[in-house]
């Protein structure tokens, strides 16, 4: 790759990136008409050099502000984004320890929150209700250990007492439950994660012009 094409494939990936809050088909639009202006532009350029492109890059104008301009268009704002969403996200892993109105207190401010999108309220708020803490529950029910018994018996033609176990989980049970618990336990951890990327992507995005 020259570095001629090096620059255009930075400057359009720096363009992708500005439009990503931007919906997909209107994004795809825009990058398109940019791309088309710069070919125009080029064609007028009287060499194909860096500098030329330089140049045309230039008077096409920065992505973030042709992102701006855009939103403004669309009428696409920047999420407003403060503290209590990462509280949000801490309250819904962590909050069901707090005698669950902690996790309570998470899923409002997530669904109060302008950051995520009504699909990721849904899975912030069902994966999984109360957080870690079903997890932790499961761990401190008392387990089924079975019973034993004891009785005189015989061994080798020796008389002693022979104890058996009766009872407890089948292997099939335990299974299930250690299925459970790691389900329990991953599925909160990952649905915070997800959130905690949009929230991150959130504030990134450049200020709004007009705010």
């Amino acid at each position: 790759m020259t570095t001629r094409e090096q620059v255009m494939d930075d400057y359009l990936d720096r363009l992708h990136r500005s439009l990503r809050d931007i919906p997909t088909s209107q994004r795809e639009g825009i990058i398109s008409e940019i791309v088309t202006h710069i070919d125009e532009a080029l064609d007028a350029e009287p060499d194909d050099s860096e500098a030329s492109l330089r140049n045309v890059l230039d008077r096409v104008g920065d992505p973030d502000e042709i992102a701006s301009e855009a939103r403004e268009r669309l009428d696409i704002r920047k999420p407003r984004t403060s503290w209590l969403d990462t509280l949000a996200i801490v309250l819904l892993l962590l909050g069901g320890f707090l005698g669950v109105i902690g996790w309570i207190a998470g899923a409002v401010l997530l669904w109060l929150s302008d950051v995520w999108s009504t699909r990721q309220k849904i899975i912030g708020t069902l994966v999984v209700p109360g957080g870690l803490l079903p997890a932790f529950l499961l761990l401190a029910l008392p387990g089924d250990t079975g019973s034993s018994t004891c009785g005189p018996g015989v061994v080798n033609g020796i008389k002693t007492t022979v104890c058996q176990s009766t009872g407890g989980p089948s292997p099939l049970a335990q299974g299930v439950a250690i299925g459970l618990l790691v389900i329990l336990v991953v599925a909160p951890i990952l649905t915070s994660i997800y959130l905690g990327r949009t929230l991150m992507r959130a504030r990134r995005l450049p200020a709004d012009p007009t705010s």
